[in-house]
């Protein structure tokens, strides 16, 4: 019995001893397909996906600010600067690194004029990076360094500034902090003047945060380039001054102008006001910003019967010396017209309709032409449409298509009621029929810049031909006679140059339709009148009085006179006065 047990003692020995080693097998297996997973994926992370982890990590661990590059220069036709950057310094801190944020405070903000808590509070912030002053001077900016505290740093970089001040700053614009157009000229050439930024990496540590010396420049800036206007700064001056003056002397809401040489569509001046200085924007309106000339419309009123007379020449419907009766009203459809001041029944020639503009002689020769070929005429001067100017924010006016014009259309229209237009479109209409007869493309830039070379823009010019030589002439003279001491542009004559032009007084619809508000005075014309150069447009919102004969046409002259001689136009041989 005792072999027996032995015998069974020594097999489950030897089992217990089998089944020992299955499970180290088991182990050593599972622990080599563990290795081998392991090694795979090492594989695979630091081989195959490496440059992709890389990327991960340096993007985890580098950052980068953009550098703003030097805005390009903007000149006038004579290479006076109008808007410039000049060289300026940001102030910055990295909060964590600021020991003392309370006592750093105080004594920047006694350089800076700043408030002592709003800068402790940036310096307490929770961030790797706080701005504590943008585009200071650099001298201000030195005292600062020299203050030698750490975690506060400074930056070089540009600020915008505009030696002219109010001069032109609705027709240049403006630019944001980070040097970006944001309205005007400024805004429409971005791309030219803007350049390219660059940028600065560095690396940062687990918390976000910059770690101070490892900032490096990977990407330089491309500076902006210059560019040229078209524009005269001392005219310019002149047209603001003027027009301001204008609506103190006449108690006006608003004035807008303008100065176009019409051989080419070159605008010499554009303003509006109220204006505003670009170098103080601390209680800058919007309204202020805007350039009321390419951004607003008005019915023009009275000015518009050159349109008519333009159509009705070149039509051979009247000639400048065919007589008219003008009766003291005029029945239309359904309703009665008369002269703004109502005159007894009287025999005009076309001329002296014109210089006297008369509605009632106008319309009786409007509805000769018919609906069709008035709105023809409308459409070749461009009224209506947007003129293509180089300057955002042009808007086209409202002009109705001829389908939808009631029976009093023709007569409404044809001087200058139930049509509205902007200062530009006006100019460019008494442009065409100075430069004899032909469209004109406005525009403001004269040349790029680049590499100390300069290159035409290549813009505007003249267009179709609209009206003949011919007819041009005749209309030409016609309106040298509004300006005569028969006419009712009078107060627009120019010393020592021949002057044409027409005045216009138009009522102000209000939205709706419903009713009328108010008044807008305009004159526009061109000098000298046996060759025509500069085209000149006046509007004034609400002036008293409201006749443009007695507000627009005095700051035409005004303007008129001082643009001439400054560009040295010789004078008219038989203009005496």
């Amino acid at each position: 019995m005792a072999k027996t047990r032995n015998k069974r003692a020594g097999t489950a020995t030897s089992s217990g001893r089998d089944f020992g080693k299955m499970e180290l097998n088991i182990l050593l297996i599972l622990l080599c397909a563990g290795l081998m997973a392991v090694l795979s994926k090492t594989f695979y992370l630091q081989v195959i996906n490496s440059s992709h982890l890389r990327d991960v990590a340096r993007k985890q661990r580098e950052a980068s600010v953009d550098v703003v590059p030097k805005r390009g220069t903007i000149l006038d036709r004579d290479g006076e600067v109008l808007a410039i950057s000049e060289d300026a310094v940001t102030v910055y801190a990295t909060p964590y690194l600021v020991a003392n944020p309370k006592k750093a405070a105080e004594s920047i903000s006694r350089i800076l004029g700043a408030d002592t808590d709003e800068i402790e509070e940036k310096l307490s912030a929770d961030s790797g990076f706080v701005y504590i002053a943008r585009k200071i001077d650099r001298v201000t900016g030195k005292k600062i360094e020299r203050l030698r505290i750490s975690g506060i740093g400074t930056i070089e970089e540009s600020r915008r500034f505009y030696p002219m001040g109010k001069v032109g700053s609705q027709l240049i614009g403006l630019v944001d902090i980070d040097n970006k157009g944001q309205s005007g000229i400024e805004l429409y050439y971005q791309d030219i003047l803007g350049g390219r930024p660059g940028k600065i990496f560095f690396e940062k540590d687990a918390a976000g945060s910059p770690i101070p010396g490892t900032e490096k420049e990977k990407v330089s800036p491309v500076d902006g380039s210059d560019i040229q206007l078209t524009i005269d700064r001392d005219i310019q001056a002149k047209l603001e001054e003027s027009i301001a003056k204008a609506v103190a002397r006449y108690n006006a809401k608003s004035a807008s102008s303008l100065v176009m040489d019409c051989t080419n569509g070159e605008i010499i001046a554009m303003g509006s006001f109220p204006t505003f200085d670009p170098n103080k924007r601390d209680n800058l309106r919007p309204e202020w910003t805007r350039n009321r000339c390419v951004t607003d419309i008005f019915e023009p009123g009275s000015v518009l019967k050159i349109l008519t007379a333009a159509a009705a020449l070149e039509e051979k419907i009247v000639e400048p010396q065919t007589p008219l009766f003008v009766p003291s009203k005029l029945a239309v459809a359904d309703k009665f017209f008369t002269d703004a001041q109502v005159k007894p029944s009287r025999q005009l020639s076309f001329a002296d309709v014109i210089a006297q503009s008369s509605n009632v002689g106008t319309i009786r020769v409007a509805l000769q032409l018919g609906k069709d070929k008035l709105f023809e005429y409308i459409k070749k001067f461009g009224l209506g449409c947007r003129t293509g100017i180089d300057y955002p924010g042009e808007v086209e006016g409202i002009v109705l298509d001829k389908y939808k014009w009631s029976g009093t259309s023709v007569a409404t229209i044809s001087i200058g009621q139930g049509i509205s237009i902007t200062a530009l479109q006006l100019a460019c209409l008494g442009g065409a029929v100075a430069n004899g007869g032909r469209s004109i493309y406005p525009h403001l830039l004269k040349a790029k810049i680049s590499d100390n070379k300069m290159v035409d823009a290549g813009l505007g010019g003249l267009g179709d031909q609209i009206i003949s030589e011919e007819a041009s002439r005749k209309l030409i003279d016609i309106m040298v006679g509004v300006t005569s001491a028969k006419g009712t542009g009078q107060k627009a004559a120019v010393k020592y140059y021949s002057t044409a032009g027409k005045t216009g007084t138009a009522a102000k619809p209000l939205p709706g339709g419903k009713g009328y508000s108010g008044y807008v005075s305009t004159f526009v014309g061109f000098a000298p009148a046996e060759k025509p150069k500069l085209v000149c447009a006046v509007f004034l919102d609400e002036p008293v009085p409201i006749w443009g004969g007695e507000t627009a046409a005095p700051v035409f002259r005004e303007i008129m006179e001082y643009s001439l001689q400054h560009l040295r136009i010789a004078p008219s041989w038989n203009a005496g006065r």
